[in-house]
């Protein structure tokens, strides 16, 4: 016998939701889905009137699942989405082409930011320098950076990016693990800029399961990327996501829990120090540094230099 969807009673299930024990038909879950984007956003203030909103849009899932929903939701804001060109062979082929698809799909401006052309670096160079067992912790400070940067080049008032719930729960496992307990403010929903040449930044996504949003962009036919990262299979990001997952097999809830705990009790916490930390202004880029060169122009520099010898 067919499940049917246990909302609408009508349609027949193409989703089950472990964390919530329910079916639903694809128009339901996609009402569900959008719902609880907008809840996100409008529950934490983070779009405003005439706002010009640029979405880090990376080809992947999560990205394709929030400029979509975002276009639905919101079809008369100003989108603009920004793509960040690694430089990782067919891997980065392959994530610019899909997230270009979606954009002219969508009829949305594409901005890219090429690695080769505005750094002269590319990922790969990183396996050359003393980080090249660190490859995914550069990509990260660098994407961090970049989308920063190009975010200021399009003019936008909100930098919009597709992090979701198992991404907030792992990092915030991990930096509870190093005892970083500053950097978990930058896991908060909107992340208010503490430095001139940054812009707002929100995660509407920061409430919904990994899984949710590949079955929206799935159930969807978004165009999504193919190609797997080579370097992404030995990050320990997914070693913390299993453990978690296995956790979630015992607690079906537990990331919500952990969610909860940390917006409603330790960003207001954590919230009261940052106001504390001085930034000053990098004399390479012009952007955020605890020092006279921020951590991404040094790693930069120091990708430049190794290619010179």
């Amino acid at each position: 016998m067919p499940r049917y969807c246990r909302r609408c009673k009508i349609g027949k299930a193409d989703v089950y939701l472990e964390y919530s024990r329910e079916y639903l038909c694809l128009e339901c879950f996609n009402k569900f889905f959008e719902s609880r984007v907008k809840k996100t956003i409008e529950g934490y203030r983070m779009f405003r009137a005439g706002d010009h909103i640029a979405i880090g849009l990376s080809g992947g899932k999560d990205s394709a699942a929030l400029l979509y929903s975002l276009r639905k939701l919101y079809p008369d804001k100003r989108f603009i989405a920004i793509h960040l060109d690694h430089g990782i062979g067919e891997y980065s082929k392959d994530s610019r082409l899909k997230a270009k698809m979606l954009a002219d799909m969508l009829d949305v401006e594409f901005h890219v930011f090429d690695y080769r052309e505005h750094l002269d670096i590319i990922i790969p160079d990183v396996k050359y320098t003393k980080y090249k067992d660190k490859i995914c912790a550069v990509c990260g400070t660098l994407r961090r950076w970049g989308l920063s940067r190009a975010a200021k080049e399009v003019n936008a008032d909100i930098l919009a990016t597709g992090h979701n719930l198992d991404d907030i729960v792992e990092v915030l496992f991990n930096h509870f693990i190093n005892g970083d307990f500053e950097e978990m403010v930058r896991l908060q929903p909107v992340l208010p800029p503490q430095h001139p040449s940054q812009v707002w930044k929100v995660k509407p996504l920061f409430r919904s399961p990994e899984r949710d949003n590949y079955l929206y962009a799935m159930l969807n036919e978004l165009p999504i990327k193919a190609v797997s990262c080579p370097y992404y299979s030995d990050a320990r990001s997914i070693r913390r996501k299993e453990l978690l997952d296995e956790w979630e097999k015992h607690d079906r809830n537990i990331k919500f829990q952990l969610l909860s705990t940390f917006t409603k009790k330790l960003i207001p916490i954590l919230s009261r120090n940052i106001d504390s930390i001085e930034y000053r202004t990098c004399k390479e880029c012009g952007g955020p540094s605890l020092g006279e060169i921020c951590s991404a122009c040094r790693r930069i520099e120091m990708i430049r230099s190794i290619k010179k010898i």
